[in-house]
C-alpha cells in the first residue's frame, strides 16, 4: 500500500527553502562536504514554576552564591537534572539558586551569561540547540557559543528515538531501519515526517537522515513535540525523530513501533532497539547539554566548579534522574567539553548549510 500524502499542508509549512529544478552541482557538493565532515568529527565513543528574571533576582544573581540559569522553562530535562546536580554540588560550592530564563530558543538565558563577568557569579546549563544549532539558523543571536563561554563539563546525552505507529509497521512491514530504506527505495515517494518545528532536533534528524539515504522525506513542521506526537498518533503524519521519554509510553503500550536510536550507541531504557548508525553509516544525533561559566572566569575558578560538578555527577540522585530520562551520562570537563562543543557546531553547521534550512 501506497502511504497518503497531504503534500500542500506539508509544503505550505516546510523549513527548507526551495530547491531549483534538477540536481545542482552545490547541492551535491554540500553534501560531500557533510559526508566528510561527520566521518572526521571525534564522535564519542559509545561508552519550580517558571519565571522571567525581575531585577530583583538580576541583583540575587550577583551576590556571593552561585546562579545557575536554565535557559527554558521549569519542567524539561534541563530542569530535572539540574535540581539533583545542584544539591549534590552544595557540599563544595555553597549555596545555588536555579534562575528560569525562557525565550528565543534558549538564546535570552545563554545571553545573560555570555555577558557576565567573574564577579556575576552565573552559570549556564547550557545544549545542542543553545551552543549548536541556533548560532545557524538565528544571525542575531547576540552571543558567540564558542568565544563567549568556558565548557565546565558536558552532563549527559540524550537519544531521539524514530518511532512510527504500530499499526502501520505491521501493514507495510517495517520493523527496522533496513526495512525502511527498502520501503523508502521501493516506492520512491516520501513518507511524512513529523518535528517539533524547524530547526528543532527532529527536524535536524530527518535532514541527516535523508542527506546520509539519499532517501526523500517529507517535513512536516509543528509548534512543539507534543503536537508532532500527537500527528504521528492521529495519522496525521508516517515517522517521528522523538525524544526517548517523550515516545517511551507509547512504546510500552505498543501504539508505536520504534526503529532506532539516534546516537552510535543503544539506549539503556530500549537496548533490543538498534542504532540507526548501524545501517545509516556516520549518523550520530543526540540532545546533550551541560555547564557552561562565561569566559571572563579565571582558568582556576572554572577548574575548581568543574572538578565540584564532576563529583556531583556520580551522586545517586543524579544517576537515578539521567537513568529515569533515557540519558547517557557523561564527564567530559574543561578542554575535552570545549573541543566536543566545536565539532558539534561544525557538523550542525555543516548540516544547516547542506540541507539550506531557513534562517529563522
Amino acid at each position: 500500500m501506497t502511504p497518503r500524502h497531504d503534500a500542500n499542508r506539508a509544503m505550505s509549512r516546510h523549513a527548507r527553502a526551495p530547491a531549483p529544478a534538477g540536481p545542482q552541482p552545490s547541492a551535491r557538493l554540500a553534501r560531500r562536504s557533510l559526508l566528510a565532515a561527520l566521518a572526521a568529527l571525534p564522535w564519542l565513543p559509545a561508552a519550580a514554576q517558571a519565571q522571567q528574571p525581575s531585577a530583583a533576582q538580576t541583583r540575587d544573581a550577583k551576590s556571593d552564591s552561585l546562579t545557575l540559569i536554565v535557559p527554558y522553562a521549569a519542567g524539561g530535562p534541563l530542569d530535572r537534572t539540574a535540581r539533583p546536580l545542584v544539591e549534590a554540588s552544595t557540599a563544595k560550592l555553597g549555596a545555588i539558586q536555579i534562575l528560569y530564563v525562557p525565550g528565543d530558543g534558549g538564546a535570552k538565558g545563554s545571553n545573560m551569561v555570555a555577558q557576565a563577568t567573574a564577579q556575576d557569579r552565573l552559570l549556564l546549563m547550557g545544549a545542542a540547540a543553545t551552543h549548536a544549532v541556533l548560532p545557524w539558523l538565528q544571525p542575531q543571536l547576540g552571543y558567540d557559543p564558542l568565544r563567549d563561554f568556558q565548557p565546565l563539563v558536558l552532563v549527559a546525552r540524550m537519544p531521539n528515538v524514530l518511532v512510527m505507529r504500530s499499526d502501520l509497521a505491521r501493514q507495510w512491514r517495517i520493523r527496522t531501519p533496513l526495512d525502511l530504506q527498502r520501503f523508502l527505495a521501493k516506492h520512491r515517494q516520501p513518507l511524512r515526517y513529523a518535528s517539533g518545528g524547524p530547526g528543532s532536533s527532529g527536524h535536524l534528524s530527518g535532514e541527516m537522515y535523508q542527506m546520509l539515504t539519499r532517501l526523500p522525506l517529507l517535513h512536516l513542521p509543528f509548534g512543539g513535540t507534543q503536537p508532532a506526537l500527537s500527528a504521528l498518533l492521529d495519522g496525521s503524519a508516517d515517522l517521528l525523530f522523538d525524544s526517548l521519554a517523550s515516545s517511551l509510553p507509547h512504546i510500552r503500550a505498543g501504539r508505536l513501533q520504534a526503529l532506532a536510536v539516534t546516537t552510535l550507541e543503544r539506549a539503556p531504557l530500549l537496548p533490543e532497539v538498534p542504532s540507526l548508525n548501524d545501517t545509516v553509516q556516520g549518523f550520530n544525533m543526540a540532545n546533550w547539554f551541560g555547564l557552561f561559566a562565561p569566559a571572563s572566569w579565571p582558568a582556576e575558578q572554572a577548574q575548581r566548579h568543574a572538578a565540584a560538578f564532576s563529583q556531583a555527577m556520580r551522586s545517586r540522585p543524579v544517576q537515578d534522574t539521567l537513568s529515569a530520562m533515557g540519558a547517557l551520562p557523561e564527564e567530559l570537563q574543561l578542554q575535552e567539553f570545549a573541543r566536543f562543543v566545536r565539532s558539534e557546531h561544525s557538523k550542525y553547521g555543516l548540516l544547516v548549510q547542506a540541507a539550506r534550512i531557513r534562517q529563522l
